[in-house]
């Protein structure tokens, strides 16, 4: 940004530094070092602005709580861009300087997203001890802006004569506050239909596995039958009453070219029992399956648990997301819930610990291992309704690593309560877990209960 320029005892000083141009973290307090004997208040900054409206006026009060004069050598105000994408040219600032009756232009300054204006460039105030200098501000926002918070704050170069050149400049800030665009017209947005959804199932889900023993396969089948090409990303979820650590887990699935993969783990707060394992490569194009219309892609997986790993009763869903085209919404699908349970390491016999009860109370052994495919009722395959949004959370930028935090905030909401009840994932959720894109995250409680077993 560009710097005011005064000379304090012979010292050429920026007045206008970079750290004034952004923000302060969120929690940081007021001031920009604690030494500055000057504090900035902004005062009557409304909570919106409308785009090609009247301008908006509020203030910004400078006050000195030395006990000497200092000096203001001059001011900056900076309207922070928060990703909505304003440019400077899309905001007039005019301010009266302490004392003044006559409105003047402020100078665009850099050429940041949002925008920087200087203020009393190397002619701020002299603040006598106590004493404040009030700004008044006049801001206004273009037709063609966009609507969107932006974070307005009013910052200050100070000298202190009473220190050595070396440490006689500070920087005041006022901290910075939420101002809403409001747009000119009220935007229509043009209808959306769902993307089309593919056919979920998974094969051959053992009935039971043993903790510490050998890693046991199944598929996941993804079938299009939607009548035009889909792009999908797929991931399972581990859903049961109990809690079952990511670490005890070893899910791992084949890519095309043979590879086997470790999937990347999730949780969700809503649900603290829930682990979600998205079937993620490190490539962004990879990640995401382009089915042909009419085409069916196999997924060959495996699974397996540490000896650690707690003896539960757990069910299995797959997730299909489809990302959308053109006027489409995001979509998804999910399979049947294919229900295992997770016995104890084998003990000095060779037999594993018992299963735990089913949820009725009943002391039932568990079934043996299945060899055979599951048959999945065409009726119970999801075919990707639309989902009401209750929240959106924007993505700003693509996940990199395997953030349990990112898939925190793709949402899983039940049908009810009890390991028995099908899980409904949000749009995009495992689009936001891959990586993939930023795509709208809507949390919905579908309290429809067709999917159960």
């Amino acid at each position: 940004m560009a710097a005011t320029a005064a000379l304090v005892s012979g010292v050429a000083v920026a007045a206008a530094p970079a750290a004034l141009a952004a923000p302060p973290a969120a929690g940081a307090t007021q001031g920009a070092q604690a030494s500055s004997p000057v504090t900035v208040t902004l005062v009557g900054l409304p909570d919106t602005v409308k785009a090609g409206g009247a301008p908006i006026e509020f203030s910004a009060t400078l006050r000195n709580t030395a006990d000497h004069q200092v000096d203001v050598l001059g001011s900056v105000l900076t309207v922070a861009d928060t990703g909505i994408g304003t440019k400077p040219s899309q905001f007039k600032l005019e301010y009266q300087s302490p004392g003044a009756t006559q409105w003047k232009d402020a100078t665009a300054s850099g050429g940041i997203a949002g925008g920087l204006w200087d203020i009393d460039r190397t002619a701020g105030p002299h603040l006598a001890p106590g004493t404040e200098a009030v700004y008044r501000l006049r801001l206004t926002v273009t037709a063609d802006a966009p609507a969107g918070r932006v974070t307005p704050g009013f910052n200050s170069v100070v000298a202190d004569p009473a220190l050595p050149p070396e440490q006689r400049i500070s920087y005041a800030m006022s901290g910075y506050g939420n101002l809403v665009i409001v747009p000119a017209v009220t935007p229509t947005t043009p209808a959306t239909t769902p993307a089309a959804t593919a056919d979920v199932r998974l094969d051959g889900v053992p009935a039971v596995f043993t903790a510490g023993g050998k890693a046991k396969p199944f598929q996941l089948v993804l079938t299009n039958n939607s009548g035009k090409e889909l792009r999908l990303v797929p991931a399972v979820v581990f859903q049961g009453q109990g809690l079952l650590p990511s670490g005890t887990v070893g899910f791992e699935f084949q890519t095309p070219n043979g590879d086997w993969l470790a999937g990347s783990p999730g949780g969700d707060p809503d649900h603290p029992a829930w682990l979600y394992q998205a079937l993620r490569t490190g490539s962004k194009d990879a990640d995401v399956i382009t089915l042909p219309k009419g085409g069916t892609r196999t997924i060959n997986l495996r699974l397996a648990f540490t000896k650690d790993a707690p003896a539960l009763a757990e069910s299995l869903v797959a997730v299909a997301g489809t990302l959308p085209g053109a006027g489409e919404s995001p979509a998804e699908a999910f399979s049947p819930k294919a229900d295992f349970t997770i016995v104890g390491p084998a003990g000095p016999t060779g037999a594993p610990a018992p299963a735990p009860a089913p949820a009725t109370g009943t002391a039932e052994p568990a079934p043996e291992p299945s060899t055979a495919p599951a048959a999945v009722p065409a009726a119970q395959v999801t075919t990707g309704a639309p989902s009401p949004a209750a929240d959106t959370v924007q993505a700003a930028a693509a996940v990199t690593g395997p953030a349990p935090a990112a898939v925190s905030a793709a949402r899983l909401a039940s049908t009810g309560g009890g390991s028995s009840s099908a899980p409904m994932a949000v749009t995009g959720a495992t689009a936001i877990a891959l990586g993939i894109g930023t795509l709208v995250v809507a949390r919905r409680r579908n309290g429809a209960r067709g999917a159960r077993d």
